[in-house]
Parts: C-alpha cells; sequence; structure tokens
C-alpha cells in the first residue's frame, strides 16, 4: 500500500535582474518542484535546482533520480523513507529535495515545526544579510535602503572591477556605515595568493566580518597563511564539497563553512557537517543557491537549528524576492531577521495559481 504520491513538476523563474556569480551569469532558475501527500490530505514540498557548474548532479540526472526514489520509497513512512536514504550522496539536489518534502510531510503528520524534527529548542528569530552585489556606482544607495531595513550585515562581491576602484567604494562605503554594521565580502575565486595578501591587508582595518573564497585555486597552505593575516574570518563556500572529499574537516585552514545544503544532500547531511563544526569551534553559514521558495523555507528552519550549535550569524538566506514571481510567499523578513513559527512543517504555502513554467 502506498504511504504518500509523488507530483513532480517544472518551474522557471525569472530574476527580477539578471544575477552573476562564481558561477556565472542568470535571468532565470529553472528547477522542479517535488510535492508529495498522503491519504490524509498532508503534503510536504522540496524543490530540486540543480547546479552541475556547482557540483551537483545534472538537471536530467535529477529528475531521472527523483521518479525512480519516490515511487521506490512511497510504500513507506517519511522516517522510514529517510532512513533508507541516509547514506545515498549521488544526486544532491535531488536528494536535498526529497528528504525537504519528507520532512515536511512528516513535520505535518506529526504537528511538528521542521526546526524541532532537526532538533532546535525554542529558536531564535532568524538573522539574514542583504546581498548588495558588485562595488558599482549605486552601491552606497543598495546599502543604506538595507540599512534602514534593519540589516546589519551587508554582503558585497569582489574581484569584479579593478581593485583600486573596488578599495576606494568599499572605504568610502564602510565610513558611512553605523558602528553595528559589518561588511561580509566574497571574492568568488579571483586572486592569486600574493593578489589575496594584498587585499586582506587592505581590509583588515575595515569592518570585515568575514571573506569568502578569495583563491583562484584552492590551496591549504595559502589559505592557512592568508587566515594568521586576516584578523577577519575567511571561508570555505564552493570550495568546501570537494575538499571534503579529500579531507576531513578538522583539517580546513579557515574559520568559517558556508554550507549549501542543495550541494551537500539536504538538511540531515549538512546538520551533520554542523556538528562536526560545533568540535571544532567553526563558525557556519547557511546559504540557498537561489532556490525556489520551496527550498528556501527548510533552509531557514537549518538556520535556526545551526545558531544554536555553532552561534548565531547573519544567513544567506534574503534571497526570495529576487525573482519576479515565485511559487509561494517568501518568508517575512522584519528588521533584517525572520521569525521562525510553530506551524506544522517547513511553513511554505504553494501558490494554487503559480504560473510554473511560463514566460516572463
Amino acid at each position: 500500500m502506498l504511504r504518500w504520491s509523488a507530483r513532480l513538476t517544472p518551474y522557471r523563474l525569472p530574476f527580477r535582474r539578471p544575477w552573476s556569480s562564481g558561477a556565472g551569469s542568470w535571468r532565470e532558475r529553472h528547477g522542479w518542484l517535488l510535492q508529495i501527500s498522503d491519504h490524509q490530505g498532508n503534503r510536504g514540498y522540496g524543490d530540486a535546482a540543480p547546479l552541475p557548474e556547482m557540483g551537483s548532479e545534472t538537471p536530467e540526472q535529477s529528475e531521472e533520480w527523483l521518479r525512480a526514489n519516490s515511487e521506490r520509497l512511497s510504500r513507506l513512512t517519511p522516517e522510514q523513507a529517510l532512513l533508507h536514504l541516509a547514506d545515498d550522496r549521488s544526486h544532491p539536489a535531488a536528494r536535498c529535495a526529497l528528504e525537504c518534502a519528507l520532512l515536511d510531510l512528516q513535520g505535518k503528520q506529526q504537528e511538528r515545526p521542521l526546526w524541532q524534527l532537526l532538533g532546535a529548542e525554542n529558536p531564535q528569530p532568524v538573522r539574514l544579510n542583504a546581498a548588495l552585489g558588485e562595488l558599482d556606482e549605486s552601491v552606497a544607495s543598495r546599502a543604506r535602503d538595507a540599512v534602514a531595513a534593519g540589516f546589519d550585515t551587508l554582503k558585497l562581491k569582489l574581484g569584479i572591477h579593478p581593485q583600486e576602484q573596488e578599495l576606494e567604494r568599499l572605504r568610502q562605503l564602510a565610513s558611512g556605515l553605523p558602528d553595528n554594521t559589518l561588511l561580509r565580502l566574497d571574492a568568488n575565486r579571483a586572486w592569486s595568493p600574493e593578489q589575496a595578501r594584498s587585499w586582506i591587508g587592505h581590509l583588515n582595518p575595515l569592518p570585515v566580518e568575514s571573506l569568502e573564497e578569495p583563491l583562484a585555486r584552492w590551496d591549504n597552505n595559502s589559505m592557512a597563511l592568508l587566515q594568521r593575516e586576516a584578523r577577519f574570518d575567511l571561508a570555505a563556500d564552493e570550495s568546501l564539497p570537494p575538499f571534503l572529499h579529500r579531507h576531513p574537516l578538522s583539517a580546513l585552514p579557515v574559520r568559517r563553512i558556508v554550507l549549501k545544503p542543495l550541494l551537500l544532500g539536504g538538511l540531515l547531511p549538512t546538520r551533520g557537517l554542523i556538528r562536526q563544526a560545533a568540535a571544532l569551534e567553526l563558525h557556519c553559514v547557511i546559504t540557498s543557491c537561489l532556490e525556489s521558495n520551496a527550498g528556501l523555507w527548510p533552509l531557514l528552519h537549518l538556520a535556526a537549528s545551526t545558531d544554536q550549535l555553532t552561534g548565531a550569524v547573519a544567513h544567506g538566506l534574503a534571497t526570495g524576492d529576487l525573482f519576479s514571481r515565485n511559487l509561494g510567499p517568501a518568508p517575512t523578513v522584519t528588521r533584517g531577521r525572520v521569525r521562525i513559527e510553530e506551524s506544522p512543517g517547513s511553513g511554505f504555502i504553494l501558490r494554487t495559481d503559480a504560473p510554473y513554467n511560463q514566460p516572463e
């Protein structure tokens, strides 16, 4: 007898403005909404939005895996199905989607919020960083808007414009920030070790919270040297999954890790890494891969549980409104924070009129 049934629907979501990252530039985001339903009318949602350029499976592989495993596991309870998924890391984006859907369904069946299933107790509101993009001519205006909206951590991309231009804009920006506002910087693998060392010397006097991925090619010795010279955290982001294929987390030469569950196989494998990080006193940031809001809501629950293990930081999850349309409402951000409710499951609500695949 089937315990639940699955429905897989493709979606295409346009960005309000083109989005650029170390993985490329996108005008829209593609993926699949996974919806699983039991006989009592409970529904669980997951988002499969693979990014092979960042280390996930291809979209075709993701779809094939999801269809096969949804059928294979549908005769099991969500708890039993999650146990069967425990050792499968072959298709991280698809596995993340199915795991999120199963946890969402389990939470609704048991009338428990997802953060509780992840081990959190009485979570505090989750702090978010404001993603300001590159250091262009209008960055000061965007920073003022973000500070006025209550964000106290501003994320900026480096390595796009000439160094002197970016440094001058960064110094001007820092000089006008309130005392409690920090800069989170992402070099997107832009620099050689010599360039990174030069940058760190210039950044040390500024209110920098962290610097992600400074090196074009990850090198443990170079990263260790740079971390000793930086007064702020250096962070492994897209370099983390390949690093973990070759080394234990304890060998990481930096003080911070950026965790993207879509690339790590889901919330539960990521939760295991967070427990290791807590023992090593590493700071952890949960970041989206620009999933739909169906994928964003579970990440907020994971962030709430992370803060209780490794200390509260601003997470990279203020991404739901980057799209001109979405599959459901984004979490409400108030003064740079999201309050995690006690409603069952993840909190995601599917729009009944969601325009999955139409052009803008």
